[in-house]
């Protein structure tokens, strides 16, 4: 399959995650726990690289993956999964804030306005109103946990980069052992938080199989595949299929409409986003 093909697919999974994160009836991080050890066997056995004992470097990021998967999913149970996806694509912004202090990377006029355009966008989820429904029982909470969950996803794509300087084949180690860490910290914060474990039903055992080997599994494994054979300004745009069909999937499936200024903002941040992926190497 060519690269592009193979990075295409892998936004047109990843999309999935809005919609059929809100058809399970788990609790949001026993949801988050059991589509992580589903795509860790899945990872394990689609990555023969992942296959090796993580060391203190992977382990460093085995947080920001926590935060960047396990808080989304938390996210999207709480807010809309527009929100959720267009605020966790504001790991650019985060990117650009740590990039300097952590690779020593300088920032141009072109990412500043970027940044500018980015916190417009931020901004006009947090003025929107906030009326709570089935599928979004506490949107206020769910969009600052979606950005905190862009915030650990910058910081993990910034990890993965200075990784990728000293092992190539660390990202794949980072994405399969980060789901096998997502398990215990998951039903571990889910107890804290007085999440109790449910049975569920066939339709949310059905949704979290498909999370867990398609959604996070097949779609990882395709994206670390495909990343080192296509510059990194395609791929950025390419991936951007994913907050796209998202929030459309959402409303298919449960007929949840975010609100009109969120949607401005989702726009705002996917433009800058879009744009400043143009002007970069």
């Amino acid at each position: 399959m060519h690269a592009r093909i193979r990075l295409l697919l892998a936004g047109v999974l990843v999309s999935l995650g809005g919609a059929l994160i809100k058809a399970c009836t788990f609790p949001s991080l026993q949801r988050a726990g059991l589509r992580s050890l589903i795509a860790a066997v899945t990872l394990f056995l689609l990555l023969p690289e992942a296959r090796r004992l993580p060391d203190r470097r992977i382990a460093m990021l085995l947080l920001p993956y926590f935060g960047a998967t396990c808080l989304f999913v938390v996210a999207n149970a709480m807010t809309t999964a527009a929100n959720a996806i267009f605020l966790q694509s504001t790991a650019p912004f985060w990117v650009v804030l740590l990039a300097p202090l952590l690779l020593g990377e300088r920032i141009g006029k072109r990412e500043l306005a970027m940044l500018a355009c980015i916190g417009i966008g931020i901004a006009m989820f947090f003025v929107a109103d906030t009326d709570a429904s089935a599928t979004a029982t506490n949107p206020r909470l769910g969009n600052l946990l979606a950005l905190v969950s862009g915030l650990a996803y910058g910081t993990l794509l910034v990890g993965l980069r200075w990784l990728s300087q000293r092992d190539a084949n660390a990202s794949c180690a980072v994405v399969a052992w980060g789901n096998v860490a997502n398990v215990p910290l998951a039903f571990s914060v889910g107890a804290v938080m007085g999440q109790g474990w449910t049975a569920g039903d066939a339709a949310s055992w059905a949704s979290i199989a498909v999370l867990g080997t398609l959604q996070v599994g097949l779609a990882y494994a395709l994206l670390v595949r495909a990343m080192p054979q296509v510059p990194a300004v395609s791929a950025s745009l390419l991936l951007m299929i994913e907050p796209a069909l998202n929030p459309l999937l959402a409303y298919l499936a449960h007929g949840e409409v975010p609100h009109a200024a969120a949607v401005v903002g989702g726009v705002v941040i996917l433009a800058a986003v879009a744009v400043g992926s143009r002007g970069g190497k």
